[in-house]
């Protein structure tokens, strides 16, 4: 991901700071898809990709 995307990016939630990775945040990329990314001196890093999937409760 870019400095640029991650501008732009209207999803963005600040979960704090870490000391060795900069400040962290979550992304959302598309419907279900996540990343959390470290933003540290203009460099993004991402930290973790995931994928959140939607179920039916059968009773």
């Amino acid at each position: 991901m870019t400095y640029q995307a991650f501008k732009n990016n209207n999803s963005k939630e600040y979960l704090g700071f870490c000391e060795q990775k900069g400040f962290i945040y979550s992304l959302q990329l598309d419907v279900g898809r996540y990343c959390v990314v470290a933003l540290q001196n203009g460099c993004i890093t991402t930290l973790i990709t995931y994928s959140i999937r939607s179920y039916t409760v059968c009773r």
